[in-house]
């Protein structure tokens, strides 16, 4: 059977919350379930081995590729894995999506998405999101969140309305070929375990478009995911180590210009505005 799109998961269960974790994917995994195309390649970051984690989806009825052995190789790394996997295992799948363990989806959530990517040239598109604080991203409304994944699955449909905005969250479904010619996440620049991996790959689709395009990435508003956001990656000890190192890569990988074209991507960001000023060499040093 052909697959149309393949979604790609580092599954990160932490020791000091394994119950917690395992809730939470099991809800994200079985909301995925619900969808006509649902196959996932698993990256296994911790803290269960391949075996209790190959167990632990029959339980729940599932069936996913595992790669990884259990150790936190971070994000980037974790994704280019699934990547390289399905490059090499199903060439023929069109559409790459980047999911979390912290999501819920609603039945055929992503099939919008196709729909837009396959009417437009653009390289990728995400859904609208709704955050544990019941914000509509990238909109920047508010609603009050349901008690139950039912009932939020149910709201998560009838959110669906029409029309396209700019802006970039996760889940995230990529155009295959896209996302091979610029080469996915290069582990030589990320060498942190997380931090700035979504930037690198945003300029990257930049490029491909071609600068003189002015390319953003954008939500189909059609399709809305509840997304808790940061669940996990926050409570990480090196956070901030490996948000440095991962910067100071993209820097390296893409210099000071790269630095200001993600400033226009992300609409004026201050933040890149900083470092783009933090990386010339007459503010190199300066951090403001």
């Amino acid at each position: 059977m052909e697959l149309k799109i393949i979604h790609t998961l580092p599954l990160f269960i932490r020791e000091s919350s394994r119950e917690n974790d395992l809730l939470m994917a099991s809800l994200a995994l079985s909301s995925l379930q619900r969808s006509r195309e649902h196959s996932t390649v698993l990256f296994n970051q911790g803290c269960l081995t391949n075996e209790e984690l190959h167990q632990w989806l029959q339980t729940l009825g599932l069936s996913s590729v595992i790669l990884g052995n259990g150790a936190n190789i971070g994000i980037a790394a974790a994704r280019q894995s699934c990547f390289e996997f399905i490059w090499e295992h199903f060439p023929e799948a069109g559409y790459i999506s980047e999911i979390h363990v912290d999501m819920l989806f609603p039945p055929d959530w992503h099939e919008p998405l196709l729909r837009y990517l396959e009417r437009t040239d653009e390289p990728m598109v995400s859904p609208g999101i709704v955050t544990s604080t019941g914000e509509l991203q990238p909109l920047g409304e508010f609603i009050v969140l349901p008690k139950t994944p039912g009932e939020l699955s149910e709201m998560l449909q009838r959110l669906s309305r029409k029309g396209i905005a700019d802006g970039f969250v996760h889940p995230v479904v990529h155009r295959a070929e896209a996302l091979r010619h610029i080469g996915g996440y290069d582990t030589r620049f990320l060498s942190g375990k997380q931090g700035y991996e979504d930037d690198s790959l945003l300029l990257g689709m930049r490029y491909y478009m071609g600068t003189r395009t002015a390319w953003r990435p954008k939500c189909c508003l059609e399709s809305w995911v509840y997304h808790a956001t940061m669940a996990q990656r926050m409570s990480m000890p090196d956070k901030y180590t490996d948000f440095s190192m991962n910067e100071a890569g993209l820097f390296h990988q893409y210099g000071a210009y790269g630095l200001r074209e993600l400033a226009e991507i992300h609409n004026g960001s201050g933040e890149f505005r900083r470092l783009f000023r933090k990386y010339t060499p007459e503010h190199k040093g300066v951090t403001e």
